[in-house]
């Protein structure tokens, strides 16, 4: 097998170095042959000494700058490695692997304006190469050049010979490339590449799927919505969509078409105790939302007649009846057993703990929000509010005012409504003499 050895390589070099071809492999210098043997086992250290060698006698070889630079690639020098593989291309601008590279150097380098430039002159050589292709999209999108990076993608999403998982994964990388920021700047060309992909295969919910979550991904609700309500006719049983619509009706408040997206899951999950059990806890939390508290407590009911133990139905029931200040006894019963099955739940823990503020045992409710803190209570408005509320009571009002401020800091989705007015007025009676 080593006789070969040289005449390969001698033939591997020729690709690079014109005046290299011409060549006989006796003729091709051991030290060049040795240099690329090391190269392609990946001892790039032992082919960067060689090949520097050669460098510093024949400085104007392009093969050697070109491999040299790979070397220094493969080091994670970037900026020695670009300025050989600039000079390979400038000793021969008509090789095309001298300018791949390059385009890629400058990829990496964060460059995509002259990554453009080498990818561009690399497919006039060769327009019909799809993976080059999509690379130069790449650079279009990563120097924001948004027309020529659509007129590249548009034609991929309309190809109906390509399968729409593939599609869908080729727009999610697209996505986490832009990051939120950069895909709102790209929002038309987003809605017409996905609103391609749609036409290429209007028998898949798979394209409407994909743009939905791209639409709760940028927190577009109000898009995502309307899009939900005019996709869904065409695939009322397709589960994905079903669950979206959940989603973004409840969190848009829209109680109403929440329960009916609710209703068709537990329909589906009739069979399954579980997922059914899932979906009255969340039901009761819609009934309490909506102000309907006789509904509300009636479904909490059903679910503990399939499950009388069911973790999380027992602490939404716990949590709505201390909200309305009602049987609470049953409320701490109910909250103990979440407690004792899962004991360093943030959520849990403050449910138990503010059914004791309100039975006024606030030494005890404190230690419950303090444990709280530690697995998590420290980001929840919430929890926060809760534990500023105690304290308040305690007389400590120096750390339940600490506590407010961070519980307004973290209510940036208005999970705790008119807290700040709360706090203002709490400031307001302590002014005036009163607590």
């Amino acid at each position: 097998m080593k006789q070969f050895l040289p005449i390969f390589l001698a033939c591997l070099l020729a690709l690079w170095s014109p005046q290299l071809s011409a060549q006989s492999p006796s003729q091709v210098p051991p030290a060049l042959v040795d240099a690329v043997q090391r190269f392609s086992l990946g001892e790039y250290k032992e082919a960067a000494s060689i090949f520097g060698a050669i460098h510093r006698k024949e400085p104007d070889n392009d093969a050697v700058c070109y491999y040299l630079s790979l070397c220094y690639l493969a080091e994670y020098k970037l900026s020695r490695s670009q300025e050989l593989m600039e000079k390979a291309v400038q000793l021969d601008p008509s090789n095309r692997a001298y300018h791949y590279r390059l385009a890629q150097i400058y990829m990496m380098g964060k460059q995509a304006e002259k990554a453009v430039r080498e990818y561009e002159a690399v497919l006039a050589l060769r327009p019909k190469d799809r993976a080059l292709t999509e690379e130069l999209s790449d650079a279009y999108l990563e120097a924001g050049r948004y027309p020529e990076y659509y007129a590249i993608a548009r034609d991929f999403m309309r190809d109906e010979q390509i399968e729409e998982a593939g599609k869908a994964k080729y727009l999610n990388g697209v996505c986490k490339q832009l990051d939120r920021s950069g895909a709102k700047a790209m929002r038309p060309y987003l809605d017409s590449l996905y609103l391609d992909f749609d036409a290429a295969h209007p028998d898949s919910p798979i394209p409407m799927q994909e743009w939905c979550q791209v639409l709760g991904w940028l927190g577009d609700l109000e898009g995502l919505d309307a899009c939900l309500d005019k996709v869904f006719p065409r695939f009322p049983t397709d589960t994905t969509l079903n669950s979206l619509a959940l989603s973004v009706k409840f969190i848009r408040k829209d109680y109403k078409g929440a329960e009916k997206y609710l209703r068709r899951e537990m329909d589906r999950h009739k069979d399954d105790k579980q997922k059914l059990l899932a979906d009255y806890s969340l039901l009761g939390e819609i009934y309490q939302r909506a102000g309907q508290k006789n509904k509300c407590a009636e479904t909490y009911e059903k679910a503990l007649r399939i499950d009388p133990d069911c973790i999380p139905v027992l602490n939404n029931y716990a949590y709505f009846l201390v909200e309305e200040n009602r049987n609470l006894k049953r409320a701490l019963q109910m909250s103990e057993k979440t407690i004792l099955a899962e004991p360093d739940n943030p959520t849990f823990l403050d449910t138990y703990g503010w059914i004791l503020y309100r039975l006024g045992r606030l030494e005890e409710a404190r230690a419950q929000f303090n444990h709280a803190k530690l697995y998590g209570g420290n980001d929840n408005a919430v929890i926060l509010d809760h534990f500023a509320t105690v304290l308040y009571d305690l007389g400590e009002y120096r750390l339940a005012f600490s506590y407010w401020e961070k519980a307004v800091a973290k209510n940036t989705e208005g999970e705790v409504e008119g807290l700040e007015e709360k706090i203002a007025a709490k400031k307001a009676a302590l002014q005036n003499g009163k607590k």
